[in-house]
């Protein structure tokens, strides 16, 4: 399942899942000998959607790899060809010919094809995992970074005039009362002009209803603008949904919102007016046996684990997640954080001034927001995570991306991660301040956490962002699963528990600190190499620092946040 609702019920639309063959092109000859026209024997057939990682001897592949499928159309057909991720750079041709590039890896793109032919199609994707200074994340990235086409591939069948576009905009007043805006583009693929009967309808109840004339071979946009009354309110815990369809009759798209209020008052996130204290976790949408091809199933799994964690927030590392994923955290209440996967901590500050870089990070940034813009459950979009946020460089890369985020959605907060938070630059520049820290883990003791964070409040307060809500986006601690024993010890879960017991007591009594946000839910794999010397305290391969390990078995960690998150009587402090 791509989503938990369904976005159409006239167009026709299947996947393009199951067995593909697959080769790997380790050489990358591919283009030159035209494996795009002639398929050269596959070494095996693979499913998609996957991570060719998770395959027999190909468990460290990283370079470029081929798929091919074929797909049959009983008649001429309009036809849209829409890959729903897939990693790194990606080719796509049908029948031979060149259908266009993308890059990025976590995000949608499509290609529409105006009359197909009837009969047997050959769609054939080339992709490359290559991870390099260029890239984003760059060369040196703590997570094991996959190949492949990790999400659904969609074939759709599109009628002469289409529903390109649905956009669902609205303002709150102090209230319940919404001004709301839905905006369509109809995209004609015929050659006759044609009177297209429109209807909108939310819940199955119509609001609007119009004929558009929609001139041969052109786009129109229409946009319908009304006031609506007493509309329920998504909130933290409780969540209000409306579904809204577009319809012509011969095409229709239907997306979902919730209504709520997002905004900054006396150093506190607050939403539908209330202030939010944030209990969350860092998770990642990776799974051993799946790796970035994490079925729903495991999706409603996690849910479950987090909901009995006792956490009201969730921090997507280090990329956009699934959004299946996000639906589910839309129909639970609860906010999440959504991140581009430029991460930092050995991306040289030289790397952010490469225009390359740059136009790749800022696309990412566009493509994130395009996706999630209709899920209330997105509280914050954040830029980077833990680049050089002391120098020139930082505010030069960042204050385009900042200034891109609020033309594009003026509803949310602006975040990033840092880990200089007593030297950072950026910090006046967005809504929300993350810091990321491992005392007790990385440097010194735990009890070191409580003088970071008084210098940090009074170096906030010079740089002029003393006012801004402060969550700890990252703290913790590894602990290898089942290795107990009656001290505390580094790897030990008794470790892992001690420091983040103490953390979360230290966090939970500044008045300053609004959330926090454990490094992690769930051990993952990790991208340790022989030649090279970072992540050498990635035993077994794997990022230890999951309160659970990756199979989501629980350590001690798991049960002693349980106890703090869901303790009433271990609230956080107010202001």
């Amino acid at each position: 399942m791509i989503r938990t609702f369904t976005e159409h019920r006239i167009r026709q639309t299947r996947e393009l899942g199951g067995q593909w063959e697959f080769i790997t092109d380790p050489a990358d000859r591919g283009i030159r000998d035209q494996w795009y026209a002639q398929f050269p024997a596959a070494q095996t057939n693979v499913f998609v959607p996957a991570c060719w990682n998770n395959e027999f001897g190909l468990y460290d592949y990283e370079g470029v790899a081929w798929y091919r499928t074929t797909f049959e159309l009983a008649s001429i057909e309009h036809i849209r060809l829409l890959f729903h991720a897939v990693l790194g750079h990606a080719d796509v041709y049908l029948d031979g010919q060149h259908l266009g590039y993308h890059y990025g890896g976590y995000t949608p793109f499509d290609f529409v094809v105006p009359s197909a032919s009837a009969g047997k199609h050959e769609l054939i994707v080339r992709t490359d995992s290559t991870l390099t200074r260029q890239t984003i994340p760059i060369d040196a990235v703590d997570w094991y970074h996959y190949g492949g086409i990790i999400r659904p591939v969609e074939l759709q069948l599109l009628s002469g005039v289409y529903i390109d576009h649905l956009g669902i905009g609205y303002s709150l007043d102090s209230g319940n009362r919404a001004d709301v805006t839905v905006s369509m583009r109809l995209r004609s693929l015929s050659a006759e002009e044609q009177d297209v009967p429109l209807v909108l309808s939310a819940e199955d109840h119509v609001f609007h209803e119009e004929e558009v004339r929609v001139p041969a071979g052109q786009t129109v946009t229409v946009e319908v603008r009304q006031t609506w009354d007493d509309v329920r309110l998504w909130n933290v815990g409780r969540a209000e949904l409306y579904l809204i369809t577009a319809s012509t009759g011969y095409d229709d798209k239907t997306d979902r919102i919730g209504f709520r209020r997002i905004e900054v008052k006396d150093r506190q996130i607050c939403i539908n007016g209330r202030p939010v204290y944030l209990q969350g976790v860092n998770r990642h949408d990776e799974h051993p046996e799946w790796g970035f091809a994490f079925p729903p199933k495991l999706m409603k799994k996690d849910l479950d684990l987090i909901l009995e964690l006792g956490c009201n927030s969730v921090r997507g590392s280090h990329y956009p997640q699934s959004p299946y994923w996000i639906d589910l955290l839309d129909e639970h209440g609860i906010v999440y954080w959504s991140e581009i996967p430029m991460w930092g901590a050995f991306l040289p500050k030289e790397v952010t001034t490469d225009p390359v870089f740059r136009q790749r990070a800022m696309r990412m940034l566009e493509e994130m927001i395009e996706r999630d813009i209709h899920h209330p459950s997105v509280v914050f979009w954040s830029i980077h995570n833990e680049i050089d946020t002391t120098c020139q460089e930082a505010i030069d890369l960042s204050v385009p991306m900042i200034e891109r985020v609020r033309s594009m959605d003026s509803s949310r907060l602006v975040a990033y991660a840092t880990m200089h938070p007593l030297k950072d630059v950026l910090l006046p520049l967005v809504d929300v301040i993350g810091i990321n820290k491992y005392h007790g883990w990385y440097e010194g003791n735990v009890e070191g956490f409580q003088g970071m964070l008084d210098e940090f409040h009074a170096y906030a307060e010079a740089m002029g962002a003393g006012d801004k809500p402060v969550l700890m986006t990252e703290f913790g601690a590894a602990g290898i699963y089942g290795d107990t024993g009656w001290e505390p010890r580094l790897f030990s879960e008794d470790y892992q528990a001690h420091v983040i017991r103490e953390a979360l007591r230290i966090f939970r009594s500044d008045a300053k600190v609004r959330g926090t946000y454990i490094w992690q839910f769930a051990d993952i794999r990790a991208d340790l190499k022989s030649d090279r010397g970072y992540f050498r305290d990635r035993a077994r391969s794997f990022n230890n620092k999951g309160l659970l390990n990756e199979y989501r078995k629980p350590k001690q960690a798991y049960r002693v946040v349980r106890d703090i998150y869901r303790s009433a009587a271990d609230s956080p402090a107010k202001p």
